[in-house]
Order: C-alpha cells, then structure tokens, then sequence
C-alpha cells in the first residue's frame, strides 16, 4: 500500500523510470493523464493546467494567481488519487506537498549530464558549451519555480528519501533500488500516515472549493475537522466567516468548520500545506 513519488530534472527520464517502477511492482502509475480529469472536473483549460506545472514564476500578481489556481486542482485531484493502494505518481508537484507521510516514497532521480548534453547538441545543432547553459537555466528555473509555490527547493536532495544518479546507473537498476527501498518496514502504510493523507487531501479539497472567492485563504484539516484561516475588515469578518462554512460544510468528510478572520490581510502565501502536529 506505500505510495511512491518519483520527481526527476528531466521530466521525460522521471517519467520513464515512473511507468517502469509501476509496471515492475505491478502499481497504478498516475501522471499527467489526470490533467484531463482536473480540467472537466474544474471547468479550466487542461493546456493551462500544464502551463502552471511547467512555467517559471511571473512577476504580475494576477498571472501568479491564476497559475497557482490551476495548481491547487491539480493537487486537489492528485491527492485523492493518492489514497489508492500501490500507487506511483510523477510530473504532477506531488514530491513538494505530501509531506509528514511516512508511507510515501519520494524519490529524486538525476539524468546522466552528458547523456544529457549530446541529445541537445544533436536535437537543436548547439554546442557543448550551449547546452550545458541551457541545462543550468532549467535547474535554476526548477528551483525558482518550486521556491515561489511551495518555498521548498526541489533541487535539494536532502528533500528526498532516495536520490538516484543515472551517471551509473541505468534505469533497470534504478527501477531495482526503488523496489528494494520502497519494502522497508518504515514505507509501510500505518493508521497515523493514512489519516495524514486523507487530512491533506481534504485540506486540498476545502482550499480548491474556496478559491476563487477566497484565493488567500489557508486551510489545513484534521480528521473532519477543517480550520480555515483569512482577513478581512472587521466589518465584513462575520459575513465572510459565514460564507466560508456555508461552503466547506458541503464537502464530503467535513464534520466540522473553524475559520479565523483577522482584521488585516495576511502576506501572499504558498501551496505549501501545513504539517500536522505529532
């Protein structure tokens, strides 16, 4: 029952070696195929979702927005695949917000540079020097993407519990490590990390719902109970309170609401959910 996140600075190398650690276990391998999902589901453009999983940060507040709206489906979905049994997952941010679950495999694989190298000397008639460039801009562009939604750096291996090298490693191998690691006693699923899923999952689903009316909203869940927090005027703080509730209590799961609204506007936060206490 683990879940494995594969995360890769090649997206084509971390789909790869996904889909084959998938069919090797015998898991369910969920990509970008529920982007499709999440659009009907949503009522967005699936191109657009893409866009916001592949676009570097944008300096115009509104543009940021709508990308990190697009995001916050995009989790919402993702989430609740992740509750299925034997499941692996990649090219869809998951590594950066399913946190605090012990039963979730996140792993790092790093593509051979000069493997690397030669295919864009040869697909785009640059030099060595060229591409090595344009490898160094899409990590930085990596980091600053994941940096500005979920204030974690992706590049950083201490973020993971197995990184991968493919320098020397060929992906048989690699396929062979994850199996080998994802069977320790520590991945296996227990009551308190299935409750974390489901609690970040629900968290998910009451942010998406609030969204577009309440984009600045924080959300975090524990066991039916969904403690929302926001700002506003003081004069306007019991009418939103009650619209939120009004809101939240429709969703599947929700026992209780709790919504907090201060009198002043809270800096622009990230997708980032918060840790339950342990």
């Amino acid at each position: 029952m683990p879940v494995i996140i594969v995360s890769s600075d090649s997206y084509g190398t971390g789909r790869e070696i996904a889909e084959s650690t998938a069919k090797f276990l015998g898991y369910e391998f969920i990509g970008r195929e529920i982007l499709a999902k999440t659009a009907d589901k949503y009522g967005v453009s699936e191109a657009r979702l893409t866009q916001a999983l592949d676009e570097g940060p944008s300096f115009l507040r509104r543009s940021s927005k709508i990308r990190n709206r697009h995001l916050a489906y995009i989790q919402e979905v993702t989430l609740f695949e992740l509750l299925k049994d034997n499941t692996v997952c990649q090219g869809l941010g998951a590594h950066l917000y399913v946190l605090g679950v012990s039963h979730v495999l996140r792993v790092r694989i790093l593509s051979d540079p000069d493997k690397r190298i030669n295919q864009l000397v040869r697909q785009q008639g640059v030099s060595i020097s060229k591409a090595k460039k344009i490898l160094d801009r899409e990590k930085a562009l990596q980091r600053r993407w994941s940096m500005n939604v979920f204030n974690l750096d992706e590049t950083d291996p201490s973020h993971y519990d197995l990184v991968v090298s493919l320098s020397q490693i060929d992906s048989n191998e690699a396929v062979k490590i994850i199996k080998e690691t994802v069977s320790y006693p520590r991945f296996k699923p227990m009551t308190y990390s299935m409750n974390c899923m489901e609690d970040l999952a629900l968290s998910s689903r009451a942010r998406a719902v609030l969204w577009e009316h309440f984009p600045d909203a924080k959300v975090q869940a524990d066991r039916g109970t969904v403690v929302i927090e926001t700002a506003d005027f003081k004069w306007e703080k019991e009418k939103k309170a009650k619209a939120i509730k009004d809101m939240v209590r429709k969703i599947p799961g929700v026992e209780y609401v709790e919504v907090h609204v201060a009198g002043h506007l809270f800096p622009r936060g990230s997708l980032r959910p918060s840790r339950r206490a342990s």
